[in-house]
């Protein structure tokens, strides 16, 4: 019977490594999932890994998978880890007192925010803020402050290009803020159409692989949703204008690191350049890692400032994409507009 081992670091390419293993033993009659070897395990590696087996298990019905040591993996238990994808072991996803600084496995039904905001006479972009806003003030075990702020960006950025871009029914996330060294790491997934399918909806962008969409999404001003002669609303505070995973990237890059994965393909960016990853596995939807130097965090209004021209004069390079002006949403937190 084949056995995959769990890999004992949880740096990226080992656990994308770990996820190719996986997708090569498609069809065989039993498969093991050997978790003995787990040492560190991160809010990415969870989310990731547990996607990845989900979909394995969806595909493969008829492919009895069994799972051996797990039993003493403890952190990873209680952050839902292995109930995520269907081992029932530890937490379930979900459960969170609030009362550390980290947010186990957890899933948000598209739909529930839709109902929510139809409850409060709210637009839905509104409650992916606040909902944002709650998890950073979990992470930072603080009311407000610079890194709540920053936090706050980040996770409504991603979790609005979720909901407004990739038709997933939900979005899934984890993260963990480690004050001793400065690290704070947000990993945010969804299982919708991926950037590609995405992207071929604006008439302006020519994309023939995954990579080639990654690379263009994280472009200034490059979206699904504007574009010369796209119907857009420009009193609307929430537009979309393409900056949201521009701005993200390089606040992770100020000492952290960003990773987005989708289809066949991820890139890395951090402050030493760009690194393409070929995964050799399928990843369907996207699923994007944030790592935020929490020593590098200043006042987040001057930081998007400052990103926000630079994108303006890459933006202006870029033939096309049409050019609007970045949405206020997208340059600093709700309430400077309110």
């Amino acid at each position: 019977m084949p056995k995959i081992n769990y890999p004992s670091t949880c740096a990226a390419h080992a656990i994308f490594e770990f996820c190719a293993e996986i997708d090569r033993h498609a069809g065989v009659d039993q498969l093991i999932i050997d978790f003995s070897s787990m040492g560190r395990i991160e809010p990415f590696t969870m989310v990731y890994v547990a996607k990845i087996i989900r979909e394995f298990n969806r595909s493969n019905p008829l492919t009895k998978v069994m799972r051996c040591g797990f039993e003493n993996k403890q952190y990873a238990a209680n952050m839902a880890f292995f109930r995520a994808f269907g081992l029932k072991h530890g937490r379930e996803p979900n459960c969170t007192d609030g009362n550390d600084r980290f947010v186990p496995f957890t899933i948000i039904r598209v739909r529930t925010i839709v109902d929510e905001a139809s409850h409060e006479w709210k637009a839905e972009q509104d409650i992916i803020e606040n909902r944002s806003e709650k998890l950073a003030r979990i992470l930072a075990q603080q009311g407000t402050s610079d890194l709540v702020d920053a936090l706050t960006f980040s996770i409504r950025e991603i979790m609005r290009n979720v909901f407004e871009h990739s038709r997933s029914k939900s979005i899934e996330y984890c993260a963990q803020y480690w004050p001793t060294y400065h690290k704070v790491e947000i990993a945010i997934s969804d299982n919708g159409i991926g950037l590609t399918e995405s992207l071929k909806h604006n008439p302006y962008i020519q994309v023939t692989c995954d990579a080639d969409a990654i690379q263009q999404a994280l472009m200034p001003a490059v979206s699904s949703k504007n574009y010369q002669g796209a119907i857009i609303d420009r009193n609307d505070p929430w537009h979309n204008s393409g900056f949201g995973l521009y701005m993200i990237n390089r606040l992770c890059r100020l000492g952290g690191s960003f990773i987005i994965c989708s289809g066949d393909h991820g890139i890395k960016l951090d402050d030493s350049g760009k690194e393409h990853i070929n995964l050799n596995h399928r990843c369907n939807g996207t699923v994007v890692r944030m790592v935020l130097n929490t020593s590098r965090i200043e006042s987040l209004s001057k930081m998007l400032m400052q990103f926000r021209e630079d994108g303006y004069e890459i933006a202006k390079k870029i033939k096309g994409v049409g050019m609007y002006e970045a949405s206020t949403a997208s340059q600093m937190l709700s309430r400077d507009f309110q």
